[in-house]
């Protein structure tokens, strides 16, 4: 007779949670609840240009309140797996939402950069608190042969979320002014706590880290065990690359944009485009990954996002063509993002997957920051736009190496990981 392993929930096409929620109504609230993470994460991105003109203030003077938001997000993936640990992952995952939406919500009345940069760190501490928990949440009700592609489409919200607030900040901004896209971004999520609450509960995520309450062993210790180490090394140092190129373009591009001769009103539909190349590229790669392997679709997608920004940095190419081959680089990099949290959900048992999906994009965050920074330095000392996007060409050229390493490091040794 087959029996439910202990601590697993049942993953099968009939699945229905304890609380009588379907497999699909837990994915699709993860999925929303991570999509207005990412709005809320990029709005500041597509936000500056028009605060700058406002305030009358240069752009790169918005580098603080850029990497404020990467500290937040690293605070909160590094503290959402042992908290969630302690105090359960529904009451975190909740807070998280509830830290990020009040947080944002009261980032509408920032004066000044100082105020602006502390509000975007609280928020952000939410936002870095939330991820883990939705895609652990999410994997665990799946079928354990499709795990890897609920990561991806649930981890696919934040560049969703990017499409989202690029295509109505613009309108938003030019009817009601900046402050309507931090309002409406607060809201949103706080009115779905009561249905992430729900799902989180339901999910069955809380029984399983149950299991490591009260004992001795760190969750963090425990991703370099049991053959563990080189795989997490390794997928630290991908996530950080990875992260680092993509989020010097995606804050940057709406104020570089400027210098192709976009009003700064319009400037986030460059966020849109990078958002829907991200978008696309996390589809394709849904559809060919059991056929490619996670591996070869991620070194094709740096592969791709390496292109276009040649492209984009050296080619005579029209105006109108900026935002297609941003595009190409959104679904190059955002793939490369979301993949290393199908990475870390494949590497990792059911206890470790919050832990693991939240230090791994940690280490992306840390990416993050550098990043951004880097590009409001070169801003500043009057870099060209096209030189500035042409230096994200090394970090993913690096992430490439360090893809190919990893799968010379499976193919070698693969330890033997718990499936559920």
């Amino acid at each position: 007779m087959n029996k439910t392993p202990k601590n697993e929930l049942p993953a099968g096409p009939s699945w229905k949670g304890t609380e009588g929620m379907s497999r699909n109504w837990v994915i699709a609230i993860c999925f929303v609840i991570v999509l207005l993470d990412g709005l809320d994460t990029t709005s500041i991105a597509f936000v500056a240009p028009v605060l700058a003109r406002e305030w009358g203030i240069a752009a790169a003077a918005f580098t603080p309140a850029f990497i404020a938001t990467s500290i937040g997000a690293v605070i909160g993936y590094l503290a959402c797996g042992p908290l969630a640990q302690r105090f359960g992952s529904r009451t975190i995952g909740v807070g998280s939402v509830v830290i990020f939406g009040l947080g944002t919500l009261l980032t509408a009345v920032a004066y000044d950069i100082v105020s602006l940069s502390i509000l975007r760190l609280v928020s952000a501490i939410g936002l870095g608190g939330v991820l883990p928990i939705a895609v652990a949440a999410a994997a665990q009700v799946a079928a354990p042969q499709h795990k890897e592609t609920v990561a991806m489409l649930v981890a696919t919200g934040l560049s969703a979320g990017g499409v989202v607030g690029g295509l109505v900040g613009g309108p938003l901004m030019q009817s009601f002014g900046w402050t309507s896209v931090f309002i409406m971004g607060g809201i949103l999520p706080l009115v779905l706590v009561p249905a992430f609450s729900h799902v989180v509960a339901g999910s069955g995520l809380e029984n399983v880290v149950a299991t490591k309450k009260g004992g001795r062993a760190s969750p963090v210790a425990a991703l370099f065990r049991d053959g563990l180490l080189p795989f997490t090394a390794l997928l630290w140092l991908f996530a950080f690359f990875t992260f680092l190129a993509a989020f010097a373009l995606s804050f940057w591009i709406p104020t570089l944009l400027v210098s192709f001769g976009f009003e700064p009103a319009n400037t986030p539909i460059g966020a849109a485009a990078f958002g829907a190349g991200g978008v696309a590229g996390n589809l394709v790669m849904m559809t060919i990954v059991s056929r490619l392997g996670m591996k070869r679709v991620l070194l094709a997608a740096m592969l791709l996002a390496i292109v276009c920004v040649a492209l984009i940095g050296k080619a005579p190419i029209p105006a109108g063509m900026v935002l297609p081959l941003i595009a190409g680089v959104g679904a190059g990099l955002i793939t490369g993002c979301v993949g290393q949290s199908a990475l870390a959900v494949s590497f990792y048992p059911p206890a470790l997957r919050a832990t693991g999906v939240g230090y791994a994009a940690a280490c992306g965050r840390l990416g993050s920051i550098l990043g951004p920074a880097l590009g409001g330095a070169m801003l500043s000392f009057g870099w060209s736009a096209r030189d500035i996007i042409l230096t994200t060409i090394l970090p993913a050229l690096l992430a490439m190496l360090t893809v190919t390493v990893l799968g010379l490091v499976e193919r070698n040794r693969r330890p033997v990981l718990n499936p559920g």
